[in-house]
């Protein structure tokens, strides 16, 4: 990204106004030190082994503002990559045969039984060879449009939570990866 972009980007978040329309690709956001349950065993009896967690995202760094007047001036923003990268506990991703990856808002505090918006990201089975290392590059067939997440309540803004369930080989340790996310973004005055 050029710098005059990244000062446009930088801009929009804090809440100037832009001049004009912009695009941003290739925007990383990192999300560092996800824990991940260990397996314990026998406790999925009649499927594959399999582990549920969640961490909740702060959406200003996926582009939104704090500004919620700034939120309506975004009108796309695309998940294009997201890759796992093991840091502790494991050193080997290849024992992932299975990933599926929601995200949401919570629910509202003015509202707690309204529905919220989820989006799916990913829903991925293994059907070949498996990658060995520590980063697991996780295959989107097309980007996410996670725009709607971007726009939350007054009540409810700058928290996404992010759902992951797991499948495979899985350890009986517990582990530790951070969370690479490759975004495109579009924002107009």
């Amino acid at each position: 990204m050029t710098m005059r972009r990244w000062i446009l980007f930088l801009a929009l978040l804090i809440g100037c106004s832009p001049i004009a329309e912009a695009e941003f690709s290739n925007i990383e956001v990192l999300y560092p030190d996800v824990d991940v349950p260990p397996y314990l065993t026998g406790l999925n009896p009649t499927g594959p082994p399999r582990v549920m967690f969640s961490f909740i995202l702060d959406s200003s760094k996926l582009g939104a503002s704090a500004i919620l007047a700034n939120q309506k001036r975004i009108t796309s923003t695309q998940l294009l990559e997201l890759t796992m990268v093991a840091k502790k506990g494991v050193t080997d991703l290849s024992f992932l045969r299975t990933v599926h990856i929601v995200a949401g808002l919570p629910p509202s505090k003015m509202a707690p039984t309204a529905p919220t918006p989820q989006i799916e990201i990913a829903d991925y089975e293994r059907t070949g060879e498996a990658i060995k290392g520590p980063t697991f590059p996780l295959p989107l067939p097309e980007p996410v449009d996670i725009t709607p997440l971007l726009k939350p309540s007054k009540s409810d803004q700058r928290k996404i939570i992010v759902t992951l369930n797991v499948g495979g080989d899985l350890p009986s340790v517990a582990w530790r990866a951070d969370v690479l996310m490759v975004l495109a973004a579009e924002f107009k005055d």
